[in-house]
């Protein structure tokens, strides 16, 4: 079988599926709790809501005009929400060190943290939709074959998260 070639067996690859799930639901939740707003980097070195982003509804029906929260304020700044040049000019989110950790922060703003989510899952979902199908007997060479490349998006997907104490480096790509 080519996923047991691929270096996993059933067992570590449901462990892995559900590491996965978890993570994602994580970053989800985080996301979620920023506002799920999309950002834009504002001179200088600040970060605003992206008020033509917010006007739009994301894929995952959520709204995004939403103020972010306190929380989201502080996502890596050097200074507090309160404590930030400009902190009271409508829809600020966060100062930064320069223009580039802003950009940076600005570029996962929690819209795309949603958006990066539900791609993951799809990835993730299209994996056990065919481990289910193959488990049915709908398999063969070709559908091992294919499965073993859905198995490796998954190991990619996975190495993202390395620095998690629950990752296993055998999921490593």
């Amino acid at each position: 079988m080519c996923i047991a070639r691929a270096g996993l067996h059933n067992g570590r690859v449901d462990e892995l599926v559900e590491f996965l799930r978890a993570r994602i639901a994580k970053d989800e939740q985080i996301a979620r709790a920023g506002s799920g707003a999309a950002w834009r980097p504002s001179p200088p070195g600040s970060v605003s809501l992206d008020a033509s982003a917010n006007d739009r509804t994301p894929h995952d029906g959520t709204s995004r005009d939403r103020a972010p929260s306190a929380a989201a304020g502080q996502g890596g700044s050097r200074t507090t929400r309160s404590q930030a040049p400009g902190a009271e000019r409508p829809g600020f989110v966060a100062q930064a060190e320069n223009e580039s950790y802003a950009e940076h922060i600005a570029r996962h703003s929690p819209a795309r943290a949603l958006r990066e989510a539900a791609a993951k899952r799809l990835i993730l979902d299209e994996y056990v939709k065919a481990a289910w199908l193959m488990s049915t007997g709908h398999g063969g060479e070709a559908a091992e074959a294919a499965q073993a490349v859905r198995l490796a998006r998954l190991r990619a997907l996975a190495s993202a998260y390395a620095d998690h104490p629950a990752y296993r480096h055998e999921w490593g790509i």
